[in-house]
């Protein structure tokens, strides 16, 4: 087998600051929530320079809480990249909404800014959720 990452030997110099944090929650009783839990978002909310900070179980929680927060329709449409992570389409499709695939640039895998405009209908231009990109300049 071909080692990729050797994380004990990475996390080695963290250890005993883990396994007292780890200890601190374990006794503590508060896996989810907690008050460990409140002083990370507020540190992290602190370091970001922002009012608040959530935090959440994993990133397709958090995709999830961002499409519900921007008050789509049921059926909206949202263009993602063809090579994306399924995460982003479990999201989308968990909250009601469709994901169209756009293929990337073969030259940079990045989404193919010429196909997006191919796939742009009703159900997926100018949403409010960010109504300064849509103005007319």
């Amino acid at each position: 087998m071909i080692a990729y990452e050797n994380l004990q030997q990475v996390n080695k110099e963290f250890m005993d600051e883990y396994t007292h944090v780890f200890q601190k929650v374990l006794r503590g009783g508060w896996y989810i929530l907690g008050k460990q839990v409140q002083q990370f978002e507020q540190s992290f909310a602190n370091f970001c320079g922002v009012e608040h900070c959530i935090g959440v179980a994993s990133g397709l929680d958090a995709l999830v809480l961002s499409l519900r927060y921007f008050g789509f329709q049921p059926g909206d449409e949202i263009i993602v990249p063809a090579n994306t992570y399924i995460a982003s389409i479990l999201a989308i499709v968990q909250v009601g909404l469709k994901p169209v695939l756009v293929e990337p640039d073969i030259n940079t895998y990045n989404i193919d800014p010429k196909r997006i405009e191919e796939c742009i209908t009703k159900k997926n231009e100018g949403h409010t959720c960010c109504p300064s990109l849509w103005k007319d300049e």
